[in-house]
């Protein structure tokens, strides 16, 4: 009786911890840090990719930033600012290596993983050494976690911005079936990231 006791205490409390945990799992992923001028906005890709520019293009109006990189398409934008009015240059990239001497990555990295990889290498190719994430608000945590590993924090400074066009809710009541298959989505793949980061290159 006192196993079956000690083992139906264990029991409830895991279902209180497992509760509690899924209750506050859409708030972890909503993470956002305050941000100042910045070398740069890296632009994040995903599905509402209209979100995501809008808020990019509201830091550029704002001032925040000289230049606009957005990895996934191996693009580099200068913010110029002619007459108060701010605007892009044509499309700087240079960097491109020779395909030859370029090992492919592995066909299990995370996507994110790879944009923020190719962030880093452009960013050093400019000499860059601070910037503004931006991407969806499900999907701020998992940059964060990706680019600490990634970069050297040492000599980087990094702000972190999620899109205010895109509805993400924090109040778990207030999530859609749609809502909870992002969330879900994003704590696989922050774990998937942590599980093959240690043998990465």
């Amino acid at each position: 009786m006192i196993k079956i006791g000690k083992y139906y205490l264990a029991g409830i409390l895991f279902l209180v911890l497992l509760t509690g945990f899924i209750l506050y799992s859409p708030k972890y992923l909503l993470y956002s840090s305050e941000y100042r001028k910045a070398n740069a906005i890296v632009l994040i890709l995903g599905p509402d990719f209209k979100a995501r520019q809008k808020e990019a293009y509201k830091l550029i109006n704002e001032g925040m930033a000289d230049y606009l990189i957005i990895p996934a398409y191996h693009k580099v934008y200068r913010v110029y600012d002619k007459e108060m009015k701010k605007y892009l240059s044509p499309n700087l990239y240079f960097l491109k290596s020779d395909q030859k001497n370029v090992t492919a990555p592995p066909e299990f990295y995370e996507d994110t993983h790879l944009e923020i990889v190719e962030a880093r290498k452009i960013m050093s190719g400019y000499r860059l050494n601070s910037a503004i994430f931006v991407s969806s608000p499900y999907h701020m945590r998992r940059i964060k976690i990706i680019a600490m590993k990634v970069f050297d924090t040492n000599n980087n400074v990094f702000y972190f911005v999620p899109t205010h066009y895109e509805k993400a809710p924090a109040d778990f009541r207030e999530l859609s079936s749609a809502d909870w298959r992002k969330v879900r989505r994003e704590y696989g793949k922050i774990l998937w990231f942590l599980i093959y980061f240690p043998w990465s290159k």
